[in-house]
């Protein structure tokens, strides 16, 4: 209902503003006498059918339309003075003897959108999906919530092939603030958040995940009427009606940003072998991971040849901490329990202990990896309890657990040696249900 009142509430505005306007005369010898009996507003705003009664003979009925049609635009103009919308919509006149068959047909596009919705994702090849990036005018960019190295550096890294293309539109937005330890990465300040209007695109793409209840406020802003294009290597569906490139072959959305640009014939600038190395390398743990390939390594040289500063951008994001992270660390290390004979690790953290340290939800990032090194550990599980009825998990996990495939159960997914989950359930709660899964399922 929410979604239906404003273009209730914009129609009737617009029906006000013509009818004046038709009341004063409209300097157009061929419009005569003519009512408006309804306006219908698109869901977007952008489109205005405005339904009138015509009087007359038929020829005069059919010239006052023709005039109608030929005075849209300044209808247009003299309409938008009076409404308090970021873009004044279309103006479009029918004669009201066709409402009927409008109406029908609307239903009909209904229903097509509706059969859209729920087709599967198009699942493109490197080569079409290059296509589509070339027939784009206008793009608006952004990867899931809570974001990391990758869907960030692929991101910025996917707005710089754009550009190569020729694309001078193109915004990047997420849904949360970039990280601190990612933000002298090449475009990051240009990042907005949900605030910001998005742009009048015809191509959204979203990095690093496939589905849009995984972006946030951002979603909002994506509309059902608009092109998606999908680029990720997650093991999970993408979102109906859309289309897009998905292979977890590939050890990050990061490499297959950098083999669109091969795929493209676009050259790598340092700035996007910037963003490009810091997707790589932290979706593999410096190339550490067991999602580690020798293609990853091809690219990585590929991206270390544009002479990057590599040491300097390993040092930023894998071995600088800041004191209140260290403090965190100790926090957490000191609650690390053993579970399943030793197989499973398990820590917290809370919105207090964030408060108490004057610490953020950044700060915990890869503090995990350092229980999931003890020699004994097969899955290494951080929850964190940042809301009362909510508990974010992430695991980490060796070549003999698929972290992925065990939490979809619960709504989650990733990849089989990194993936998390959100369980609707207070901290304790969730530790026991995924303790007691976990028991059986290694077992």
């Amino acid at each position: 209902m929410k979604f239906k009142a404003r273009p209730v509430r914009v129609a009737a505005l617009v029906k006000e503003e013509i009818a004046k306007l038709l009341t004063k005369g409209i300097k157009d010898p061929r419009i005569g006498f003519v009512s408006v009996m309804d306006v219908r507003m698109s869901n977007d705003l952008r489109y205005a059918n405005v339904y009138v009664s015509l009087f007359g003979t038929e020829s005069e009925r059919t010239s006052s339309l023709v005039g109608l049609r030929h005075s849209a635009g300044w209808i247009r103009r003299e309409v938008g003075k009076h409404l308090h919308i970021r873009v004044t919509p279309e103006i479009r006149f029918f004669a009201d003897d066709t409402l009927d068959k409008v109406y029908q047909l609307e239903e009909v596009f209904e229903e097509i959108h509706e059969e859209q919705k729920h087709r599967p994702m198009l699942h493109l090849s490197l080569e079409d999906t290059v296509a589509a990036l070339r027939e784009g005018n206008v793009f608006y960019l952004t990867c899931h919530e809570n974001p990391d190295g990758d869907a960030i550096g692929s991101m910025l890294a996917l707005r710089f092939l754009l550009h190569g293309l020729g694309k001078t539109q193109v915004v990047c937005a997420m849904a949360d603030p970039v990280p601190a330890i990612y933000r002298e990465l090449p475009g990051a300040n240009t990042i907005v958040n949900a605030d910001v209007p998005p742009p009048d695109y015809d191509v959204a793409v979203l990095l690093d995940c496939g589905q849009l209840n995984r972006i946030g406020d951002i979603a909002d802003h994506i509309a059902a009427d608009k092109q998606l294009l999908i680029v990720d290597h997650h093991l999970e569906d993408g979102e109906p009606g859309a289309s897009g490139f998905i292979d977890a072959s590939y050890a990050s959305t990061g490499e297959i940003v950098a083999t669109l640009f091969e795929t493209a014939d676009v050259s790598l600038s340092q700035e996007t072998a910037v963003c490009l190395y810091a997707a790589v390398a932290t979706d593999t743990g410096c190339f550490r991971f067991s999602n580690t390939t020798a293609r990853t390594h091809r690219i990585a040289a590929k991206l270390l040849d544009t002479g990057i500063d590599a040491h300097h951008w390993n040092k930023r994001l894998f071995s600088s901490m800041s004191r209140v992270k260290f403090e965190l660390m100790r926090r957490l290390l000191q609650r690390v329990a053993f579970h399943a004979d030793g197989r499973v690790a398990i820590s917290w953290v809370t919105e207090e202990d964030l408060q108490t340290l004057d610490a953020h939800p950044e700060d915990v990032e890869n503090l995990i990896n350092y229980w999931q090194n003890v020699e004994s550990v097969s899955v290494a599980i951080l929850c964190k309890s940042f809301q009362p009825d909510s508990t974010r998990v992430s695991f980490r996990s060796d070549a003999s657990f698929d972290s992925a495939a065990f939490l979809r159960q619960f709504g989650g997914g990733g990849h089989a040696p990194a993936a998390g989950a959100t369980l609707d359930m207070p901290l304790e709660q969730a530790k026991t249900v995924l303790l007691e899964a976990l028991e059986q399922a290694l077992a």
